[in-house]
């Protein structure tokens, strides 16, 4: 009887431990797809986005707010049906989501478009999670004209008209509450939430700085500031169906763009470690860029990308590589700079990666002084390397944003085609410097002229009055003293 009793005792503890873990997993498998605005759903993407005022135990609205919606929109996109309701506010809104525990992917989508007496070009609103703030005074229109702005001037002609701000949040209070709060008088509004589990582990506990030690990782948040697939077309979301995330095309971010060449192949491509499953898609290992132009004679060609980045925050930029030509180490070595210092040199990727057509990343951590807004990242020839073995391959690239004293936000506003409002003020600034420096200058330039015209007819002046006949002094006669003093000599006449 004993016995018995105890084995039910064991069933009961063991059946406590799987349902514990079973709903553990559940919560770290949940995704949460809200279509703001609208009490209906709509599938987008492969996926079904539920409107916020549909009833379900898993989010909250905390106010109606304001439902808004346009009959169309003027570009077309994947998440078009998706951008045409909104949730309007002028007060604070909150948005709660329980059962949410681990790492999550937070995607917050903006379309702006206009509806009744709202004009979102001029909203301005803070956004914060769990007391995290994401961003401050966010005025999306601006934002999206910057973008657009930066992309036509590096000969880019796409352009866009949303913009989808995405996150890495650990969360550990098995609660998610997203906060928008308007700045006062003006208005805020968010078209989609997007909340996707990371159930593998996507960074390591600590990463190294270039130059320096290494920064732990552990309990910081981060904003995905750039992903692209370099030497590719754009990976769509639903081509990355583990975590949905948008690959762009480098194109617009390479300094030369005839600086690299791109490359492809068709071959099976793995992972170099099971663990990188989830790092990136195999899409973006099976094209990459390499360097045109490997036998310069100085070995001073790199191939360059540009990004603007917020300043004085840290970054993490993960470079994706994958030898797809040469079976055979030692064929391919170059060296990394991270704005303008070096990174890693005699770098391998079949070393590193184990072999050919092996999937391989790399983690860097560099800091952006407050006084900068640039992150360089370039790849070029190992200058102890053979002529033969300078070649350099990138297939992807990535940069990320890390928190720092609770917050990813920063404040930088834009005027209404896209230009920095602290630019334009420092150029008024210097265009002002400059044409008070140019005014003194020319000044000065006439009243030297001035000086010297006068000073020329005062001296002319001077030399006709004493060559004038009145200014020529009467001849005296000589008196006998001063013939005699003068040494001359006296004769008597006979």
């Amino acid at each position: 009887m004993e016995k018995v009793q105890g084995w039910e005792v064991f069933a009961m503890m063991s059946l406590v431990i799987i349902s514990a873990f079973v709903t553990a997993v559940e919560a770290q498998s949940k995704s949460f797809l809200i279509n703001c605005g609208t009490n209906s759903s709509v599938n987008v993407d492969g996926r079904r986005w539920v409107g916020d005022l549909v009833p379900d135990g898993n989010h909250a609205l905390s106010s109606p707010s304001i439902a808004a919606s346009t009959a169309a929109l003027s570009n077309s996109s994947n998440f078009g049906p998706l951008y045409k309701t909104a949730r309007f506010f002028t007060d604070s809104l909150n948005y709660t989501f329980e059962g949410v525990q681990g790492n999550y992917f937070v995607r917050l989508h903006f379309c702006p478009f206009s509806f009744g007496n709202y004009n979102v070009n001029e909203s301005s609103f803070d956004v914060v999670a769990n007391g995290l703030k994401l961003v401050s005074k966010f005025n999306v229109p601006s934002e999206i004209s910057h973008k657009n702005s930066n992309s036509q001037s590096s000969g880019s002609n796409s352009s866009s008209f949303f913009l989808i701000k995405e996150y890495i949040l650990p969360v550990n209070m098995d609660v998610l509450v997203v906060e928008f709060l308007p700045v006062k008088g003006s208005l805020g509004f968010i078209n989609a939430i997007e909340i996707v589990p990371i159930v593998d582990k996507l960074f390591a506990d600590s990463i190294s700085r270039v130059g320096d030690n290494s920064v732990n990782l552990s309990g910081r948040s981060i904003q995905t500031m750039y992903r692209l697939n370099v030497g590719g077309s754009e990976v769509k979301s639903n081509q990355d169906s583990n975590l949905w995330r948008t690959w762009e095309v480098d194109f617009s971010y390479m300094i030369t763009a005839n600086a690299g060449s791109e490359i492809s192949t068709s071959s099976n491509i793995t992972y170099a470690s099971t663990n990188d499953s989830s790092v990136a898609p195999l899409l973006v290992y099976e094209t990459a860029t390499t360097m045109s132009n490997t036998g310069v004679l100085e070995k001073r060609f790199n191939m360059s990308w540009k990004f603007e980045v917020d300043p004085d925050f840290d970054y993490l930029i993960r470079l994706h590589f994958c030898e797809l030509v040469f079976n055979v180490p030692k064929q391919r070595i170059f060296r990394i700079y991270i704005n303008n210092r070096t990174a890693a040199d005699n770098f391998d990727v079949f070393e590193r990666s184990g072999g050919m057509n092996k999937a391989y990343h790399q983690d860097y951590i560099d800091a952006v002084s407050s006084k900068s807004k640039t992150l360089w990242i370039q790849l070029g020839p190992e200058t102890a390397a053979g002529a033969a073995g300078t070649d350099a391959l990138l297939n992807g690239l990535e940069i990320f944003k890390l928190s720092q004293s609770g917050s990813l936000a920063y404040v930088e506003p834009y005027d209404s085609t896209g230009n920095s409002v602290g630019n334009s003020k420092t150029k008024i600034l210097w265009v002002g410097i400059g044409a008070g420096v140019t005014s003194v200058v020319i000044l000065g330039v006439i009243i030297s002229f001035i000086y010297c015209f006068c000073r020329s007819q005062r001296e002319k002046l001077s030399d006709t009055k004493n060559n004038s006949p009145a200014a020529v002094k009467k001849q005296e006669p000589h008196s006998l003293d001063e013939e005699t003093n003068s040494g001359g000599k006296m004769e008597c006449q006979e």
